[in-house]
């Protein structure tokens, strides 16, 4: 992060005319207004970038807000955590009962009862953490925002879209993929995975179309993510798949530059 930039408010007038969507990540943080009048673009208070690591991860995300404390006005705020340590569970199982869901969350990953977030989405549960500390600083920082894991944002987002045919949504940044496979409307996944070569996002592909028992015929396929990596990808699926497009995303995320989660926000 830039620690010489200088922070400098934007005019907006009323708050009560603004909602704050934030997304936090382990590679950077951002933050954008969008007025109650549609028509009004969105307002960028800050965008800030780091090198992923977790012993900073942290005091990364509490700088960016003490440096831009114009977040820290009474606006309505959804916040997306992109938190590739997920799993989800059936709701019925989870529930309200916070020493289960912890219960099963360390099944598969380390992390303190206090850490771990949960949000009920499509008959499910998912549970994830980021970074130890982020949940307390949360909730102690933007008391009465809506915290969403960027997975759950996604499954609530695509599950609206109608489709009679099982469809999988493919959203790449750097490094990291994230899937969300539906049959109709019912959630068959919805994961991180991480990429090194571009090979790499089509074996998690086809390996989620074995493990959903998906017929490549029959199968949507959406695409996100930086443009010229996903236009190489729809041109190497489209040779053993028959349904591959690019996902419709909200035209004024896309100007303002907000990844996919904070972007599909937009919408409340």
């Amino acid at each position: 992060m830039n620690e010489s930039n200088t922070y400098q408010a934007v005019r907006i007038g009323d708050i009560a005319d603004w909602r704050l969507i934030c997304a936090i990540s382990a590679r950077g943080m951002g933050a954008w207004l969008k007025h109650v009048n549609p028509t009004q673009d969105i307002v960028t208070l800050f965008s800030e970038k780091w090198t992923a690591d977790e012993d900073s991860l942290l005091s990364h995300i509490e700088n960016c807000v003490y440096d831009h404390p114009q977040v820290l006005d009474d606006f309505s705020c959804d916040i997306s955590v992109v938190a590739p340590k997920s799993i989800w569970v059936p709701e019925v199982i989870a529930g309200d009962d916070d020493d289960e869901a912890s219960r099963l969350y360390t099944q598969v990953y380390s992390a303190a009862e206090s850490d771990i977030m949960s949000e009920n989405v499509a008959e499910a549960t998912c549970l994830y953490t980021l970074v130890p500390g982020l949940n307390a600083f949360l909730q102690r920082t933007f008391p009465g925002a809506r915290i969403h894991p960027h997975l759950g944002v996604l499954v609530r987002r695509f599950r609206e879209r109608s489709s009679d045919m099982p469809r999988i949504y493919v959203d790449i940044r750097e490094e990291e993929a994230d899937y969300v496979a539906f049959d109709r409307k019912n959630l068959l996944m919805a994961v991180t995975h991480h990429w090194h070569d571009p090979a790499d996002l089509q074996y998690h592909l086809y390996n989620i179309l074995d493990v959903c028992e998906l017929n490549p015929a029959e199968v949507q396929v959406s695409l996100s993510g930086p443009s010229g990596l996903k236009t190489d990808l729809m041109r190497e699926l489209r040779r053993t798949l028959t349904y591959v497009m690019l996902t419709m995303i909200p035209g004024p995320g896309s100007k303002a530059g907000m990844p996919l989660s904070a972007s599909l926000l937009l919408r409340n």
